[in-house]
């Protein structure tokens, strides 16, 4: 069964939340897909993971490399899962429709993007009704707590 998480940044900003999320996912050895609604973020976020922390980057690729297959994450704004991963994010709000193809889909937006908090707040409703199991969290002095922010 599909674990979905939702997580509402307000201390930092979504890539960021993103990025800390996904480096987890990278030392327990699991791969991640990201899926976007926009090349534009793709781009962004890719650029990001190279170069965020010199001393370390986030190795990945993005669709249409060639090395989609070997990289532990990978960026697209189809939903796809060519590196066989465990794990997608969407950090732009973008639904996954087949959330049976991942073990855990998360969902990370902005508390001041309420666009974005309306389309996901419907989606937990239609997951709740399915008696789907959900987690959300919410930072509060910068730690993420268990918080249902959807009632």
């Amino acid at each position: 069964m599909t674990e979905f998480a939702f997580y509402k940044t307000s201390n930092f900003r979504v890539d960021e939340t993103l990025y800390v999320l996904v480096q987890k996912a990278l030392e327990k050895n699991l791969n991640s897909v990201v899926i976007f609604e926009t090349k534009e973020a793709l781009k962004d976020i890719s650029i990001m993971l190279w170069s965020k922390k010199p001393e370390s980057f986030l190795p990945h690729s993005i669709e249409r490399d060639n090395l989609s297959n070997d990289s532990p994450i990978y960026l697209t704004t189809r939903e796809e899962n060519p590196n066989k991963s465990q794990i997608i994010f969407s950090p732009e709000g973008a639904l996954v429709k087949k959330s049976k193809n991942w073990k855990r889909c998360i969902y990370i937006f902005d508390h001041d993007d309420n666009s974005s908090f309306d389309r996901l707040k419907e989606y937990y409703f239609l997951l709740e009704n399915s008696k789907e199991k959900i987690e959300l969290y919410e930072q509060k002095k910068g730690n993420w707590i268990k918080n249902n922010f959807m009632r």
